[in-house]
């Protein structure tokens, strides 16, 4: 049976629309789901986990993205060819690539989220994402959302799985 890449998307959301709702017991990185994020790259229990959730989603698929550091969010980006959106141009800067559902979204100073929508539209006031080690606004603790976010405050949206997949199919290199 073959797999497609949408479905390999759909499924990497699935997995981090259930984790939506682990919040922080006393707003420390101290849940046990964040734990196993962690774990899921070898990082303390307690560590920021915004992209060891994300990277979590991932493998928890079956999918091993060769991002080097992959627990800190500049690696997630530090790869230019992965790059899909940049704020501030125009269109696309990798030409067929649209930024598409479970992307990493690089949001703030240090922060990445999963892209959850299936339509991208440039145009658009907002996107919706899935955040780890988040808010959901004002009076919430730390945890796992399902978020809108400003398209103005999305710095760069990344496509790890696409190569990803390119390289590991039957008969890739």
């Amino acid at each position: 049976m073959t797999t497609t890449e949408a479905d390999i998307r759909a499924h990497i959301l699935a997995t981090a629309e259930q984790e939506v709702g682990v919040v922080e017991i006393h707003n420390r990185n101290d849940h046990p789901r964040i734990t196993e994020y962690n774990r899921a790259l070898g990082l303390p229990p307690r560590a920021p986990y915004c992209a060891s959730g994300l990277y979590y989603c991932y493998v928890a698929n079956g999918i091993k993205l060769p991002i080097r550091g992959a627990g800190m969010v500049r690696s997630w980006f530090a790869d230019k060819t992965k790059i899909i959106y940049r704020r501030g141009q125009r269109g696309n800067t990798r030409a067929g690539y649209r930024p598409m559902l479970m992307d990493a979204v690089s949001l703030f100073d240090s922060h990445v989220e999963g892209l959850a929508q299936e339509r991208w539209d440039e145009d658009a006031d907002e996107i919706v994402c899935i955040g780890f080690n988040t808010t959901a606004g004002r009076g919430t603790k730390g945890g796992v959302y399902r978020v809108r976010r400003k398209l103005r405050e999305v710095k760069l949206i990344a496509n790890h799985l696409t190569p990803y997949l390119e390289q590991h199919k039957p008969g890739g290199q």
